[in-house]
């Protein structure tokens, strides 16, 4: 049934009906004010019902506005509200404010203003990266397995280097001077899980949250990221992981603070238990059919391919989930004493290797590799280090200073001259290397004077009074090469052990004295021009040989009286430079080609390492 609708009307201005005035379904019109009443439901506040004026308003005469009296309350309001006159009127400031200006218009010219005055904010994390730290270095995936990928990415390559970590955490470097340090919220993610969050407000908000700790919450005048910032304004902070959990496999970290993201970090979670890469050898195999130079009748091997020697090279433990680099195997900057450089091995010098190498390569039976050893181009004699020393390394560990245990000694002679050792076929001689060996002739100091070609370059013993040159070392020898080196050549051992000689030929014109250079030791020195019969007669008696253990006269030639050809310090079998002079006597006076002999007298023990003869 319909309710009955009654109107109560009042002309006294102001007048407000009471509750007794009015009942449910009644207006009250107070046509004076032009305002309308009606009883309502107070909603449990107060009393029950109150009577309530629908129309809080007063249109202006002729319209165009309204008036109301007291607070106007709405969720949104849309239109130009006017500023009106403030108490006081306006003041001069910044920009000049009207009252019929619109606050909309005037709080967009405020914040322009204010925006030349406000520095700008701290940079945020957006976009920046971080490293890891304590991590176990880095290391390449192998092939042959599939790794776990926990970032929901892209999956990991096999060859492609990446951080490597085994303690199943993590912790960062931390990312500084952010922010905004005051506000929002900062999350750590590893992969897709969050390890620590925390919400940030105004004030120090340092701390471990979980598994990310911030630290330096402070003024953003602080910052050395942005610098220049002015106090009270902004705060910036630092952020890192410390101790997140990290599953094995591949896997990726990030931060986020609102919007902001860092980039991510990917590392590698090692599982792999493989032990340190251990390196050994097998025997050595010595060439089967050797091709040698000799000196004073004993074989040396030259540098040729048909002398290398050989042997192999065992590596375990090549690999796991991980390898540092394809040449796993690398020598150690050290050059075999006998032996060129056989150069860095990579896995596929190894018997099934592959670049990169399989998963756990080597791991239970060692991989092998022939390693080929061809001599170096010198001339010496090698009683140890001859080969080369090799260091292992993988990223579970290293192996170094790995060298074949191998102690025959070696005679070598490359194919190149050495005239600053002892070189029988290359001698110094004025600036030239043309003086050469000549036999000695018979077991005397003073015998008569011959050049004999040396026949000691070719295989076959020499005479027992013959000075042998082993390894480019000239020596008093008693060795038996018969047995104990390498190659094998002839016995000296026996019937040798009085003075043994060593006789030069020289040929050069215009000589009346010249410089003996000589490091080692021996038992005496003659010069001889036997082809110079002036001084062949004063020295009637030596058969033509001056002592280079004597001074000389002093005048005229040497005789057989005073032999003495030394002037300034003469020798006493030691190292030095000794000038030999022939007095008034010169090679020019002699027939070409110039002869000069100087024999060397070598005494059980002596040796001789170089030797030359300048003006």
């Amino acid at each position: 049934m319909a309710t009955p609708f009654r109107l109560k009307r009042s002309s006294v201005t102001g007048k407000r009906p009471a509750l007794s005035d009015v009942q449910i379904g009644e207006l009250a019109f107070n046509f004076y004010d032009g305002h309308l009443f009606a009883e309502r439901d107070t909603g449990g506040v107060g009393i029950g019902t109150t009577v309530a004026l629908l129309t809080p308003w007063i249109e202006n005469f002729g319209g165009g506005s309204i008036t109301y009296v007291g607070v106007v309350t709405a969720n949104t309001y849309h239109g130009n509200q006017v500023i009106g006159t403030p108490a006081g009127g306006f003041k001069s400031g910044a920009f000049t404010i009207s009252n019929s200006d619109h606050t909309k218009d005037s709080i967009n010219e405020l914040n322009f203003i204010l925006g030349k005055l406000v520095p700008d904010s701290p940079d945020t994390f957006d976009g920046l990266t971080f490293t890891l730290t304590g991590t176990a270095g880095v290391g390449r995936l192998c092939q042959g397995f599939t790794p776990t990928n926990n970032t929901g990415g892209s999956a990991p390559v096999a060859g492609t280097q990446y951080t490597r970590n085994t303690d199943s955490t993590i912790t960062s470097n931390y990312i500084t001077d952010v922010g905004p340090g005051d506000a929002g919220t900062v999350t750590g993610f590893v992969n897709a899980v969050g390890v620590g969050t925390t919400a940030l407000s105004v004030g120090v908000n340092d701390g471990t949250y979980d598994t990310i700790q911030i630290a330096n919450n402070e003024d953003a005048s602080n910052s050395v990221r942005n610098t220049g910032i002015t106090s009270q304004f902004y705060e910036v902070y630092d952020v890192r992981f410390i101790n997140a959990a990290a599953p094995n496999g591949y896997n990726k970290a990030f931060f986020t603070h609102g919007s902001a993201t860092t980039n991510d970090t990917f590392w590698y979670e090692d599982p792999s238990t493989v032990s340190a890469p251990v390196i050994s050898f097998s025997g050595v195999t010595e060439p089967s059919s050797p091709s040698y130079n000799y000196s004073s009748g004993i074989p040396h091997y030259t540098q040729a391919s048909a002398n290398n020697f050989t042997y192999v090279l065992t590596v375990t433990n090549a690999s796991g989930d991980m390898y540092t680099q394809n040449t796993f195997v690398s020598q150690d900057n050290n050059t075999g004493t006998a032996f060129a450089n056989s150069g860095n091995k990579s896995y596929t010098d190894f018997a099934s290797g592959s670049n990169p190498p399989a998963q756990n390569y080597g791991v239970g039976s060692g991989v092998t590799s022939l390693i080929t050893n061809t001599f170096r181009d010198i001339h010496s004699t090698i009683t140890s280090n001859h080969f080369t020393r090799y260091d292992a390394s993988t990223p579970y560990g290293s192996h170094n200073n790995q060298r074949i245990s191998y102690s025959t000694p070696l005679n070598i002679m490359g194919t190149t001259a050495r005239p600053n050792q002892i070189d029988e076929d290359s001698i110094t001689n004025f600036g030239a290397n043309d003086g050469v060996r000549v036999k000695s002739g018979s077991a005397a100091d003073n015998p008569s004077a011959t050049f004999v070609s040396w026949t000691g370059g070719s295989s076959g013993a020499i005479d027992v009074y013959e000075a042998a040159v082993r390894g480019g070392v000239l020596r008093h020898d008693q060795t038996n090469y018969s047995t104990g080196y390498l190659p094998v050549g002839p016995n000296y051992s026996s019937g040798r052990s009085g003075a043994q000689y060593y006789q030069v030929l020289l040929e050069r014109e215009f000589t009346s004295s010249f410089n003996i250079v000589v490091t080692g030791s021996y038992g005496g020195c003659w010069v001889c021009m036997p082809n110079n019969s002036a001084w062949n007669t004063s020295l009637s008696g030596t058969n033509g040989w001056a002592n280079m253990f004597t001074a000389y006269r002093g005048s005229g030639v040497p005789t057989t009286a005073e032999p003495g050809c030394a002037t300034g310090s003469v020798m006493t079998g030691s190292s030095g430079t000794f000038t030999c002079t022939f007095g008034t006597e010169s090679t020019s006076n002699a027939g070409s080609p110039f002869r000069i002999l100087i024999r060397w007298r070598m005494d059980a023990g002596d040796s001789i390492t170089a030797m030359s003869y300048t003006t």
